[in-house]
């Protein structure tokens, strides 16, 4: 965790260009569920629901992907094939439904060497910042009795004064129940101390070809 924060400066003005992590339970593994639910072409129940409050049904539209190491996307007809083509220890994903004026965005920026998974929702409407939610997961590649993964969860939301207002903050386990704070050092306070950018969609600098 330690070492995240330096580069999470690439990606949506604060991120990282993570890669995939590999846990020995792949359904629990924030990443591996996601990746699961992309094969089987169902979106994740909380993907849905973030969607729906920016009034996008992403079960009846056909997403874009991106791959890319930092903030330099590439798009992507496969997701899986596109970050097999990535030899980077860090990388990122972006999945991108569009409904007129209205655009959901999913990016995953995930990084082995610091057992970091992070998880961006982002809700644009005329290109516009509406809502955003951030999970920064904690997930060891080695699983142990004596280390617990945790991830730290956000929500944010443009207020009636035009400016992003956090909602929420809590911390959460793998698949996503709120949990107690757990013991952090000093580097995992500035961790989740940490807030991402909240800008217009033009900020993410996604492929053109993903937004249309």
């Amino acid at each position: 965790m330690k070492q995240a924060l330096p580069v999470l400066c690439l990606l949506l003005g604060l991120g990282s260009c993570f890669s995939m992590s590999q846990t020995a339970s792949p359904t629990k593994d924030p990443f591996a569920r996601y990746m699961a639910s992309v094969k089987a072409g169902t979106p994740e129940p909380a993907l849905q629901e973030f969607a729906t409050g920016c009034n996008v049904d992403v079960s009846k539209i056909l997403p874009r992907y991106a791959v890319g190491p930092g903030s330099s996307f590439t798009p992507a007809n496969d997701l899986a094939k596109g970050l097999r083509t990535l030899d980077t220890d860090f990388y990122s994903t972006a999945e991108v439904w569009t409904s007129e004026s209205h655009v959901v965005v999913e990016i995953w920026a995930n990084s082995d060497d610091v057992d970091s998974e992070v998880r961006y929702y982002e809700c644009f409407v005329s290109q516009e910042l509406k809502q955003a939610e951030v999970i920064e997961w904690d997930v060891p590649m080695v699983q142990s009795a004596h280390v617990v993964p945790w991830g730290y969860s956000r929500r944010w939301e443009r207020g009636e004064d035009g400016r992003m207002q956090r909602t929420e903050a809590e911390f959460v386990d793998e698949i996503e129940r709120p949990i107690p704070k757990p013991k952090l050092d000093a580097d995992g306070e500035r961790y989740v101390s940490w807030t991402p950018s909240l800008g217009p969609l033009s900020e993410l600098k996604l492929p053109p070809a993903l937004l249309h």
